[in-house]
């Protein structure tokens, strides 16, 4: 692993919401994000989390309207929708660690993606016949971006602001 080129991509990685039209994303770049994904560490190494993939534009239409923040799913060209089992205490956690793996092996696939949080739950759980014992944790739309990144810039707060030594307040400088 060449470690320039994963910190590129942590440091550029952005949220896109809005998505190039009628580009499809190839099933090869699916499968790469799904199985980073998988191989993602969880905890006690039990994998309790599903995905399914929807790319059905009429599926997609009908879960931009059971999503209120998801208005532009039905632009993506394909989503993801995480489900985790929640006899693990640690299924939400898990699950939220593999969709970072996804979004970053997106972004060097050249797509982007957005976690989408105001769902619906029971009805996408219909939708999609996922059985009602399990947990829907997030829909992620996917899409190529539909214009350029401002320089992939993010607005963060500086590290000495977040991050401290040895005890909360103290720099790292110290």
């Amino acid at each position: 692993m060449n470690p320039a080129e994963i910190n590129k991509a942590i440091m550029s990685v952005l949220t896109v919401r809005d998505y190039a039209p009628r580009r499809l994303a190839p099933e090869s770049a699916i499968r790469r994000i799904l199985e980073a994904a998988r191989m993602t560490a969880s905890a006690h190494n039990r994998q309790t989390w599903y995905f399914v993939v929807v790319k059905n534009k009429e599926t997609l239409r009908k879960l931009t309207r059971l999503s209120r923040t998801g208005e532009h799913i039905v632009g993506a060209s394909f989503a993801i929708v995480i489900v985790t089992n929640p006899s693990n205490r640690w299924h939400r956690l898990d699950a939220a660690r593999a969709v970072q793996s996804m979004a970053i092996q997106a972004w060097s696939e050249g797509l982007g993606c957005s976690w989408v949080g105001t769902i619906d739950r029971n009805e996408v759980k219909k939708l999609l016949s996922i059985p009602k014992n399990l947990y829907l944790l997030t829909i992620l739309p996917f899409g190529y971006p539909k214009s350029r990144l401002k320089g992939n810039k993010k607005n963060r707060k500086q590290l000495s602001e977040v991050a401290f030594r040895d005890r909360f307040g103290r720099s790292l400088a110290q």
